[in-house]
């Protein structure tokens, strides 16, 4: 309030100060005018009139520079409170003097100062928080035993993790901003698939992609097989357009490699003496005469282990040929139809000997197929013994459902067993897998139903299974049908089916 009437009194004094002066120069000038003594007035000029003038005039000149300091003086406290902002002191307290407009200025620096304040402490503890979660997100990315990186909107590697490095051999600094097909170029059968599938992918809400055993190539020039999983990111803050991730099988498929190997080997070594005691066993069925009931009982038994040991040889042997592509299917044109209908006697009795109920329900019309007998006999044994051995005797009931589609036929094997657990039945294909092996009271090697898949595969068809546990299974194959021409002789459609490095290759295939 003081300095407020100080301003005023000053800006009062500066006024009369600088009037009055101007006043009496004025009377004075127009009294000498009116007398039209000229020489008078210029005479008089210096000596009078020019020192009134410079009364008025250095009051006025040293007025004007108070004046002008007290209005500077807030003005440099303004710019001295801003500065004391942008380097951020923020203790409010500007002391800017003055009233009216400078003490709403000091008002508002200082509720500045606050919300600054609160706004970069906020901003701090939200760093701090970015900070602490990257370095989290960086510690789990590289203690990982997958490759992680993730991709840009115009394809470029943005991030790349530890295992990533490993495994391609590449550092961080190679691939950061190159092109993913360039650095990371995932093959199917010599097909780019990463690039082709972002292309599609781009602008989707949310999108997966999974594949398996595609080829990836080190900096070193080495092959690697791996599996890959990835999903495209919309609308992502940090500008990533899709995060992949790959695992490497190299190693896993050497080690399977090597177990099949040793598998064959073993399967192949024990087969010889496996075939001398078989033969032994049969003469001693044959020729032995006078034997008790209880030794031609023991005899039945070792034959019958033989036989199942026997077949043990088969599939290990198989199997290790499947894995090596050295297996071969003759196929050649069948009625499937007149094929189950021969083998429907032996199935029905099968079931007879072990009291179960067997049905089989087939269509009328023929059902050309181009397929190995041998190899869908030994598919439809396998799928019924399973059943005989997961139902009970005589409660157990297996139905067997031939249904003719446009372009395929479709074989239905269904019992009401005790069914299969939903845990176990993703991996049920799996060489060697068995449904709770340690508490299962049936014997198996888990082999059978990977031999079917790949018979399956072989013929250009597919198997799978439906299941609810406690109330029975269903398994289904399906087989292409073919149209092939009455008159043409049988022998002339023979084709030969193998198993190649990169999946089932028909030679001379039917157009």
């Amino acid at each position: 309030m003081k300095s407020e009437l100080f301003r005023r009194q000053t800006l009062a004094l500066f006024f009369i100060v600088s009037i009055i002066p101007a006043l009496i120069v004025g009377a004075v000038w127009y009294a000498f005018t009116t007398t039209n003594t000229l020489n008078f007035l210029l005479l008089d000029f210096n000596s009078f009139m020019l020192p009134v003038m410079m009364l008025g005039i250095i009051p006025a000149i040293i007025l004007s520079f108070i004046f002008a300091e007290i209005l500077a003086r807030p003005v440099r406290e303004i710019h001295r409170a801003i500065h004391r902002l942008a380097v951020g002191d923020f203790s409010r307290q500007f002391n800017i003097k003055g009233s009216g407009e400078f003490a709403e200025i000091n008002v508002a620096l200082e509720q500045v100062a606050r919300k600054l304040e609160e706004t970069l402490s906020q901003a701090s503890s939200e760093t701090d928080l970015i900070k602490a979660e990257r370095g989290k997100l960086h510690s789990v990315l590289n203690s990982m035993s997958d490759g992680v990186f993730a991709l840009d909107r115009s394809g470029r590697i943005v991030l790349f993790n530890k295992a990533a490095c490993e495994i391609t051999g590449r550092t961080i600094t190679e691939v950061a901003g190159q092109l993913a097909e360039k650095v990371m170029p995932f093959r199917s059968n010599g097909e780019l698939i990463m690039t082709r599938w972002l292309a599609l992918g781009s602008g989707a809400e949310h999108k997966v992609g999974q594949w398996k055993g595609l080829e990836l190539y080190r900096a070193d020039g080495h092959s690697l097989t791996v599996n890959v999983e990835a999903v495209v990111l919309k609308d992502d803050p940090n500008g990533i357009a899709a995060l992949v991730t790959f695992h490497d099988l190299t190693k896993s498929n050497q080690l399977e490699e090597m177990k099949i190997d040793f598998v064959a080997l073993a399967a192949h070594e024990l087969r010889t003496p496996l075939t001398e005691i078989k033969g032994y066993l049969d003469i001693l069925h044959t020729e032995a005469k006078g034997l008790t009931k209880t030794q031609q009982k023991f005899l039945g038994q070792a034959m019958t282990s033989a036989s199942q040991l026997g077949d043990l040889m088969h599939n290990l042997l198989n199997v290790a040929r499947i894995e090596h592509g050295e297996i071969s299917y003759q196929s050649e044109v069948i009625d499937y139809r007149s094929f189950l209908m021969d083998s429907a006697e032996n199935i029905k009795e099968r079931g007879t000997q072990q009291d179960r109920i067997i049905t089989i329900t087939l269509p009328k019309q023929p059902l050309l197929i181009l397929a190995d007998e041998s190899a869908l006999k030994e598919v439809i044994d396998n799928l019924v013994s399973n059943a005989i051995t997961h139902t009970q005797p005589g409660t157990g009931r297996i139905d067997i459902t031939v249904t003719a589609r446009r372009t395929s036929i479709e074989t239905a094997i269904t019992d009401n067993g005790s069914g299969i657990p939903n845990h176990a039945l993703p991996h049920l294909f799996t060489r060697f897998y068995r449904v709770d092996e340690l508490k299962s009271a049936t014997r198996g090697t888990g082999l059978g139903l990977y031999i079917c898949k790949s018979i399956m595969e072989a013929h250009g068809g597919s198997i799978s299974v439906e299941s609810v546990e406690g109330e029975g299974s269903t398994f289904t194959f399906i087989l292409p049908l073919h149209t092939v021409a009455t008159n043409v002789v049988k022998d002339d459609n023979k084709r030969t089916i193998t198993r190649g490095a990169h999946g089932w290759i028909k030679n001379n295939p039917v157009r």
